[in-house]
């Protein structure tokens, strides 16, 4: 193969090239920031210190100096919307969806844009108006995702189920824990409107999409006690000790009634306390300690709550040990105790019972959907110890 001297220029031609091209784009991107109102970089530099106000300002400056700035315009409505400035995004959004000379991808972009403030709004109709005309664009799975929010928002169980189908049709994301909960709702409505049959449709409905759903053996077991069928109760019973254990303290006098009604209520408490044993908690403790008072007597109450304090010390329930210890006592003594026991009870009655796993959020009573960050079976008893 011969050596041709030309050859030597390639490299020196692909260096000049690259320097032209490097040259152009850089006067290109030059040019391109002095064309930009100095209102614009001031609005990003608010926005890197997280001075939204401020940042809004700038922007909405900008955005009256150049009408047509379209993505300027979307984020904008965007930030006024994260504000609260609910009418504002709305108003820009709107505008937007208006405009015909608008490419098409953008139109659909500010009209899931609108759905979203009409949603954050409380406009829910409107909202499912708008997330449903999304169908067939390339926003149609984030807006069926939101639609099925807007529909759990509504209570609508039966729209909100169908929503969810379509979520994972588009996009592949199982959504069994939700559509199983919503039949759940369902079996509870059902149950209390004395519908036996619409209670087990919807409980296997929801079986078939999440097998391990403890709801729906919570449901099972009200729905056989309702019906006086102490079979099917101990049989729903069994299952929720093996799938969730640590919910039996939502059902424990309705336990104490199906062994009261058996003969043998022995075994609610100790079931009750092996519960407890699996996941400790105060409530669990309380209802443990309730339940062997009626079936084993103070003495034998009062041994579970040592043995589960010394374990684990609790405020609250020391309390209740003062005031079961105090009967055995007379005079000064008890009345010592019973005063005691009456600070402790008014600094601890208010501490909720059950928090969120998920955002920390506290309640009085349980939840399967958190009220404050709309999480589904982040709900729990809190810990013994927890709520001093």
């Amino acid at each position: 193969m011969e050596f041709e001297a030309w050859w030597l220029l390639i490299p020196l031609g692909c260096f000049a090239l690259g320097w032209f091209a490097a040259r152009v784009d850089i006067r290109y991107v030059l040019r391109e920031a002095r064309a930009l109102p100095s209102a614009y970089f001031r609005g990003l530099n608010f926005l890197l210190r997280e001075q939204h106000d401020k940042a809004v300002e700038s922007f909405v400056d900008v955005s009256r100096r150049d009408p047509h700035a379209l993505d300027l315009q979307l984020a904008l409505g965007s930030l006024f919307r994260r504000q609260g400035r609910i009418g504002e995004a709305t108003g820009i959004h709107q505008s937007l969806v208006d405009r015909h000379d608008l490419p098409k991808e953008k139109r659909d972009l500010a009209q899931f844009e609108l759905a979203q403030d009409f949603h954050a709004a409380g406009l829910f109709d409107r909202a499912e108006t708008v997330y449903e005309q999304l169908t067939g664009t390339a926003y149609e799975a984030e807006a069926v995702m939101k639609l099925a929010s807007v529909l759990e928002q509504e209570k609508a169980w039966q729209k909100a189920i169908a929503a969810r189908e379509r979520v994972q049709r588009l996009s592949g994301e199982p959504q069994g824990i939700f559509i199983a909960q919503y039949h759940c709702e369902l079996a509870e409505m059902a149950l209390a409107l004395g519908d036996a049959t619409a209670v087990d449709q919807h409980l296997s409905a929801a079986l078939a999409v999440n097998r391990n759903n403890s709801r729906v053996r919570l449901i099972a077991f009200r729905a056989a006690m309702k019906s006086n069928d102490t079979s099917a109760a101990t049989a729903a019973l069994v299952e929720l000790q093996r799938t969730n254990p640590e919910l039996l303290v939502l059902i424990a006098e309705d336990v104490e009634a199906l062994y009261g009604k058996l003969g043998t209520p022995q075994i609610a408490v100790d079931q009750i306390a092996a519960a407890q044993r699996s996941a400790p908690t105060s409530l669990g403790l309380s209802r443990l300690v309730d339940a062997s008072l009626k079936v084993e007597g103070r003495v034998q109450a009062i041994a579970h709550l040592k043995r589960e304090l010394t374990a684990q010390p609790s405020a609250r329930e020391a309390t209740r040990l003062l005031e079961l210890e105090s009967a055995e006592h007379d005079g000064e003594a008890s009345e010592t105790m019973l005063g005691i026991a009456q600070l402790l009870h008014r600094a601890t009655d208010k501490i909720p019972g059950f928090h969120c796993t998920h955002c920390g959020f506290r309640a009085p009573r349980y939840y399967w959907k958190c009220p404050g960050c709309n999480e589904w079976e982040s709900f729990c008893a809190t810990p013994l110890g927890h709520n001093n």
